[in-house]
């Protein structure tokens, strides 16, 4: 598809894009820009273009959900090359990897900055709070929602909130975290990374998932406000064109994803930063903690069980008994 054929700029927060177009259908043959380069340069472009619809939508003090990550990271930078300096919000816990990089990007950024450090207690009283709010215990669902709802506490000290920005979905649209079984260049590459990132995106780009107010449940008022920079038509309409080796290859004897993305990332960044840009992370459900925090409730709730000390010990022994020491616990209430 040709750049006159795309949707125009928006300034809309979130657009459900596999309900408007059939993104889920291959199209493998789309796919032919193969410089990583020049994709940097296009997502550089669009994401200055889509920034600025939303700042001057949304009047007041933007925000950013600084994960420590290259998607957010990104986001950032590009604003602050606008001469646009958001304020960022991470959330950590004890057990935590993205502090670090998200106060070394806001550092190297001049952004004011809130790390959000929740204890296992926190963690817990969050956990709550947010199944209350989605009516479910899903495992991806809460642990997803729990940053937001801890994030409240720094838009609630804002008196001129504007948009709340996101790197979320960039991902599922340039194959974060995944790995190409077959060379880069070839022609079976750009077929299986197609069905990957069509598949991803159909699954979640879309309005009616498990929770379809997900948003507007855990941040009420917030939610409208809450800008994913990437989950646009236009967004999908870029991005459908890259190839593989725009998006897989090697940094300093190391294989890497979203290698545009990165190498925009490094270009935006300030002189002696760039390395913030070739950093990995895990989801954000595992790289803030969460997810050992809640493992860790787990065991302690595990190990109050009548006689579970007995034999041996659940803080100590392995997963797959206190999951099935849980189980258990459930199976005898029921």
């Amino acid at each position: 598809m040709n750049e006159t054929d795309w949707a125009a700029q928006t300034f809309e927060p979130i657009e459900f894009v596999a309900d408007r177009l059939d993104i889920a259908s291959p199209h493998p043959e789309l796919r032919t820009l193969t410089d990583p380069h020049i994709a940097a340069k296009l997502l550089t472009a669009e994401t200055r273009s889509r920034l600025e619809a939303v700042l001057e939508h949304f009047p007041g003090t933007p925000t950013i959900l600084l994960s420590g990550g290259v998607d957010s990271i990104f986001v950032a930078a590009v604003a602050a090359q606008l001469g646009i300096r958001p304020h960022a919000i991470t959330i950590v816990t004890s057990g935590e990897t993205d502090g670090a990089a998200a106060a070394a990007a806001a550092q190297a950024l001049g952004l004011t900055h809130d790390i959000i450090r929740l204890s296992a207690d926190d963690v817990v009283h969050l956990a709550r709070d947010v199944m209350n709010r989605l009516e479910t215990s899903e495992l991806w669902e809460v642990t997803a929602g729990i940053p937001l709802v801890a994030a409240r506490r720094s838009f609630d000290q804002i008196s001129d909130l504007g948009p709340i920005l996101t790197g979320s979905g960039a991902d599922a649209i340039l194959g974060g975290g995944r790995k190409l079984t077959y060379p880069v260049d070839s022609i079976d590459a750009r077929d299986e990374l197609d069905r990957l990132i069509r598949a991803e995106s159909a699954s979640n780009f879309r309005e009616m998932r498990l929770i379809p107010h997900f948003y507007p449940a855990l941040l009420d008022a917030y939610a409208d406000r809450l800008v994913h920079i990437f989950q646009t038509v236009r967004w999908w309409q870029v991005v459908e064109n890259f190839a593989p080796p725009a998006l897989f290859g090697d940094h300093d004897g190391r294989p890497v994803d979203k290698l545009a993305l990165r190498i925009a990332c490094s270009e935006q960044l300030p002189d002696g930063s760039e390395q913030l840009a070739w950093g990995t992370k895990a989801p954000i459900q595992r790289s803030s903690g969460l997810m050992e925090v809640l493992a860790g409730a787990a065991r302690g709730y595990a190990a109050e069980l009548p006689g579970a000390r007995t034999y041996t010990n659940p803080m100590t022994e392995d997963a797959e008994s206190v999951a099935t020491r849980l189980y258990l616990a459930i199976l005898q209430k029921s």
